[in-house]
C-alpha cells in the first residue's frame, strides 16, 4: 500500500497525463492564470490568446463560456496585427535537451525560461525538485545516476518542465546557470541522516522559501494620514524591514518591493514578487477612519470578492493607485478567475499570522483589538502566483495606535510575531 501511495505521489509530482477531461481542466485554470496576468500587463495579445483556450476547454468541459467568448470577439475586432511572415528574428524553440547525465548534469535550453528550485522530504525519500518554466520536454524518463541518487524528467504541464532528483538518503545539490545551460552538480557522495532531521529538513526548507514583503504605498502617495500628521508610508516601511530581519535569522530569503521612499505602482509590486519566485507575498498597511477616531483594530486581508461594506470601503482605499483594470466588468472577470486553491493558502496564512499577532500583543499591551480575517479585492494581490495577503496593521487615526505604530520597540514585536506566523503556515503547509 505505501509503495502504491508513493507512485501515486511522484505521477502526481509531474502532472496527470491519464484523461483528456483532466487535461482540459488544467489547461482551463492555466489560461486564466494566464488571463490575469494578461490584464495586468495589458497585453490584447496575450489576453486574446488566453480567452481562445479558455473558450476552447470550457466548451469541451460543457463550461457556460459565453461571458469569455463575447470578450474574445470584441478584443479580436479592436486588436490590429502586425504581418511577421518577413520578421527576421529567429524563433527560439521552447524544448530543452540534456546534453550531459554524467557529474554535473548539463540542461540546455534556447527560449528564456524561468527557474525554481524547491526541496522536500516525504514517504522516506529526499527531493531536490528543479521547475523550467516556458519550456518543454517531448520525452519523460528516469535515471538511475549513483548508487543512491535517481533522476526523472518530465512535462509536469502545458509550459512547465520538472526536472526531479530523489533518494532514500540525504544529499545535497549545487546548480548554476550560464549560457543558456543549467548545470547541476551532485555530490561525490551521500550523507547519513542525522540525528535530528526534522529541525534539519525545517531549516533546509526555509532557506529555500521565498517572501516578499511589501511596504504600502511610498513617494508621491503618502497612504492614509493619521492622528498628528502621521503618514502611513513612513510607518510601514521600517515595520517592513524590521520583519525582514526578523524573518533571514528563521533562514527564508527575503526581498522588499521598496527600501526608500518611492513610488511603485500596484503592478509593478505583485510584478516583482512573480519575477522572484516569491513563495508568499505579504503587502503591510495601515487602516485609518478619519472621522471616527475611537475606531482601532488589527485586519489581515486575503484576496476574495469582498462580502462586507467595511472590507469593500477599505479596499476602495488600498485600489486608488490602481492603473489599467478600472472598468468594473474587467474587475469582475478577473475576480472571477481567481483561483480558489490559492485562495484558500492565503486564507490560511491571514489566519496565522492574525492570530500570531492578537495572541502575542496581547501579552505585554492593552487594548488590542481583533478584527478578524477578511476577504477583500485588494489589487495589489491580485497578479501574484502565491499565496498573498495584506495586513491592515492598525488605525493611525487612533491616538493609541498612532503612538504605538510609530514606536520602534512595538514595531520589532510587531514584525516578530508576523514573522513567527509565516512559520507557524510553512510548519502546517510544507
Amino acid at each position: 500500500m505505501r509503495l502504491l501511495v508513493l507512485f501515486v505521489f511522484v505521477v502526481a509530482l509531474f502532472g496527470c497525463d491519464t484523461s483528456s477531461n483532466v487535461k482540459a481542466y488544467n489547461d482551463y485554470n492555466q489560461a486564466k492564470e494566464r488571463y490575469i496576468q494578461a490584464v495586468i500587463d495589458n497585453n490584447s495579445a496575450h489576453k486574446i490568446e488566453a480567452l481562445k483556450e479558455i473558450v476552447s476547454c470550457g466548451q469541451f468541459l460543457g463550461f457556460d463560456v459565453q461571458v469569455y467568448l463575447q470578450r474574445l470577439q470584441k478584443l479580436q475586432k479592436t486588436t490590429t496585427y502586425v504581418h511577421k511572415k518577413h520578421n527576421p528574428l529567429k524563433i527560439k524553440s521552447p524544448y530543452i535537451k540534456i546534453v550531459s547525465y554524467n557529474n554535473p548534469i548539463i540542461v540546455s535550453y534556447s527560449n528564456k525560461i524561468r527557474l525554481k528550485f524547491w526541496t522536500f522530504h516525504k514517504y522516506g525519500k529526499f527531493y531536490k525538485v528543479f521547475d523550467l518554466y516556458n519550456a518543454k520536454v517531448n520525452f519523460r524518463q528516469t535515471k538511475k545516476l549513483t548508487n543512491d541518487i535517481y533522476m526523472k524528467i518530465g512535462q509536469n504541464n502545458k509550459q512547465r518542465v520538472r526536472i526531479v532528483f530523489f533518494s532514500k538518503t540525504y544529499f545535497k545539490i549545487k546548480y548554476t546557470t550560464q549560457n543558456q545551460k543549467l548545470i547541476i552538480t551532485l555530490p561525490n557522495k551521500t550523507f547519513k541522516k542525522p540525528a535530528n532531521i526534522i529541525q534539519l529538513i525545517h531549516k533546509h526548507k526555509n532557506t529555500n522559501k521565498i517572501i516578499v514583503i511589501d511596504p504600502g504605498h511610498g513617494g508621491k502617495d503618502p497612504g492614509g494620514i493619521g492622528y498628528r500628521h502621521i503618514r502611513e508610508k513612513n510607518i510601514v516601511l521600517p515595520l517592513a524591514k524590521f520583519l525582514k530581519s526578523e524573518l533571514q535569522k528563521q533562514g527564508y530569503k527575503v526581498y522588499l518591493t521598496r527600501s526608500s521612499d518611492r513610488f511603485i505602482t500596484l503592478q509593478n509590486r505583485t510584478k516583482f514578487a512573480n519575477q522572484k519566485h516569491a513563495d508568499l507575498f505579504i503587502s503591510i498597511h495601515c487602516n485609518i477612519a478619519p472621522h471616527h477616531p475611537e475606531v482601532y483594530g488589527i485586519e489581515t486581508y486575503f484576496l476574495s470578492p469582498a462580502r462586507s461594506s467595511k472590507a469593500k470601503n477599505i479596499a476602495r482605499l488600498e485600489n486608488s493607485a490602481i492603473g489599467n483594470i478600472r472598468s468594473s466588468t474587467t474587475q469582475n472577470i478577473v475576480l472571477n478567475f481567481l483561483n480558489k486553491n490559492r485562495i484558500i493558502a492565503s486564507d490560511k496564512l491571514a489566519i496565522d499570522i492574525q492570530k500570531n499577532l492578537i495572541y502575542h500583543l496581547r501579552k505585554h499591551y492593552t487594548h488590542i483589538k481583533d478584527g478578524g480575517v477578511r476577504p477583500a479585492p485588494f489589487w495589489v494581490l491580485v497578479g501574484t502566483n502565491m499565496p498573498a495577503i495584506l495586513i491592515e496593521t492598525g488605525y493611525i487615526s487612533n491616538k493609541l495606535e498612532a503612538y504605538r505604530l510609530s514606536s520602534k520597540s512595538y514595531q520589532k514585536r510587531y514584525a516578530k510575531y508576523i514573522a513567527d506566523g509565516i512559520d507557524s503556515y510553512f510548519r502546517k503547509n510544507p
